[in-house]
Order: C-alpha cells, then structure tokens, then sequence
C-alpha cells in the first residue's frame, strides 16, 4: 500500500452551540489533506472540556472524507447536530 505524502496541514478550532441545552462545545482539529488515495481529507478532533450539561460529546474523533466540505458539514454535523 503505498504512503501518500501531506500537502495541506493547519490546526483548526471549532466552537459549537448544543441547542437543547444551550451549552457551547470546543473541539480542537488537525486537518490533513494528502496527495492521493480515495479518501484525502483526514480531520483529527480532541474535546476540551467541560461536557455539556445534557449531551456526551466524544473525546476523539477522527473523519476521512473525499472534500473539506464533506468533511465539515456532512459527515461530524450530520451524526452530532
């Protein structure tokens, strides 16, 4: 299987407001694009606390997609709200 090298990487904050509970979220991000391969968008999330009130957010999530859009607003926003 062969390696694909990164050409983009930036470090990324995300700020989010739960509805049902009016709390906000962080989530700091590191997003990779590679030069090949089927899926070349990769995004690391890690929380930092404090969880909100009525929602458990995961600590870590990782996302693999074909676009940055895909990334941001399909895939983490369409499972989470």
């Amino acid at each position: 299987m062969p390696r694909y090298n990164v050409i983009f990487e930036s470090e990324e904050t995300i700020f989010g407001k739960i509805p049902r509970s009016y709390d906000w979220i962080e989530y700091s991000c590191v997003l990779k694009i590679y030069d090949g391969g089927k899926l070349p968008v990769s995004f690391e999330m890690r929380f930092i606390p404090p969880h909100p009130y009525m929602v458990n957010m995961p600590l870590t999530h990782s996302i693999k997609a074909e676009s940055i859009s895909g990334v941001y607003v399909v895939k983490f926003l369409g499972t989470y709200g």
